[in-house]
């Protein structure tokens, strides 16, 4: 650690925990695809029947997806961060946190067209 980090320490661990709340969201979001994935299982003969893409194995599957890419995601900001923050030069990202939730806000919307589907 340089003399810079030093007087940043606060700052760094922040950057941290920031960090680790992204990768908890991403994990999060993986296991939430997973349980989505398996609806057919945890609703039996209330299963909705559903053709195309909006599935819930592939709704479960683009919500994993998301969850990876989250976890990419906080790591590059991560290191991204460290480095602004050793410069003095941070600026906030809020495109990615906007694109994140609108993501999310697609894929909630497409799970509830999906449960309101006529069952067998």
């Amino acid at each position: 650690m340089n003399s810079s980090d030093d007087e940043r320490v606060r700052d760094h661990l922040a950057n941290e925990r920031t960090c680790l709340a992204w990768m908890r969201t991403g994990v999060s979001t993986m296991g939430l695809g997973v349980v989505i994935a398996k609806l057919r299982y945890l609703l039996g003969s209330a299963y909705p029947q559903s053709s195309g893409v909006i599935h819930a194995a592939n709704i479960g599957l683009f919500f994993a997806l998301i969850g990876i890419l989250t976890i990419a995601m906080s790591a590059f900001l991560f290191v991204q961060t460290r480095n602004e923050i050793r410069v003095h030069s941070y600026s906030s990202r809020k495109y990615l946190i906007l694109i994140l939730a609108s993501l999310m806000i697609t894929l909630g919307l497409m799970i509830l067209w999906y449960l309101m589907q006529p069952t067998a």
